[in-house]
């Protein structure tokens, strides 16, 4: 770990703010919930919160920050945006507020790690899994590439071995002729286990169908999800069948659902020791041909449910 100054080019500052959240680090709870669209986040603080200490809104990204009615503990809710790219940013500059002198641009020499939940939405892979269910994340499967650029060892065994399962499913289906054959190197990560038993056990005392399983991570929403609307081939003809098919070799897990930013935040968490876990709820099913579109009441379950864990996992508000 270093303790040297960082530049003004290595980590930007605005007004002694970090750049695109526009955050000083007293503005941020220990607690943090990470939503994709940034309408949620004043939706969810509107829902939760008793008061409101901190709303900023700068380049897309909205944060609250306040207390939960029922519990009083002190909560952050932000956005990531669409996509592990987006992610990368939000987790690094949350990283700086928690650890950072930003007057010094160094390291501090001790921080408490924070506790970091996604939640959102996503598409149902598993035709026996009921549209609305929440998928609760053990681990992850990422087919974009923002996790390659941060290496970090492997967690466990497991991750190695679905690495490999999903990667062996994708290349037997890419057709031979293909002119991205054998780029595709799909990286693993784990949920932290503490993170994802609590929200097991939340979805469970609130009565939310909830799931345990592997999540994919894709780097976008049409092609990248096994949507083929343009005019240009697919390199994975029939992707959400493929994933649906793999055998993960983890006894009781399937992949079930897809998404576009739970890869980076587990493997980027995982590495520097920040719990962390996700719990998105299907508004998609790919063999029924459904996708929800009026889904607030599911991502408010989903929130309950992290906030819940928050409280059960730090017993006493800050």
């Amino acid at each position: 770990m270093e303790f040297r100054a960082y530049s003004a080019a290595e980590l930007p500052l605005r007004n002694g703010r970090v750049y695109h959240l526009d955050l000083a680090p007293d503005e941020l709870a220990s607690d943090i919930i990470i939503v994709g669209d940034p309408d949620r986040v004043p939706f969810l603080a509107d829902e939760f919160f008793a008061r409101r200490e901190v709303d900023r809104c700068h380049r897309g990204f909205r944060t609250i920050t306040g207390s939960v009615k029922e519990t009083g503990l002190r909560v952050t809710v932000t956005t990531s945006g669409i996509g592990a790219a987006s992610v990368e940013i939000v987790l690094n500059e949350l990283v700086a507020l928690n650890e950072f002198d930003l007057t010094k641009r160094r390291r501090k020499k001790s921080f408490e790690p924070l506790t970091i939940v996604r939640v959102g939405t996503c598409g149902g892979l598993q035709p026996e899994t009921d549209l609305g269910t929440l998928i609760v994340t053990d681990y992850v499967v990422g087919l974009d590439n923002t996790g390659l650029y941060y290496d970090a060892q492997q967690p466990d065994a497991e991750c190695g071995l679905l690495e490999r399962r999903v990667r062996s499913r994708i290349e037997d289906a890419v057709p031979v002729d293909a002119r991205f054959r054998g780029r595709f190197h799909p990286y693993a990560a784990r949920a932290d286990v503490r993170v994802r038993v609590a929200l097991e056990r939340e979805a469970l005392h609130l009565g939310v169908p909830c799931k345990r399983g592997i999540t994919v991570t894709s780097p976008g929403f049409f092609a990248e999800q096994g949507r083929p609307i343009s005019r240009v081939a697919s390199t994975i003809p029939d992707l959400a069948d493929v994933l649906t098919a793999v055998d993960t070799g983890i006894a009781g897990l399937k992949i079930e659902n897809v998404e576009m930013e739970s890869s980076f935040l587990l493997h980027f968490c995982g590495a520097v020791g920040y719990p962390a876990g996700v719990a998105c709820a299907i508004i998609d099913k790919r063999q029924e041909g459904i996708f929800l579109t009026d889904y607030q009441d599911t991502v408010r379950n989903a929130a309950w449910v992290a906030l819940r864990a928050f409280h059960a996992l730090r017993p006493f508000p800050q």
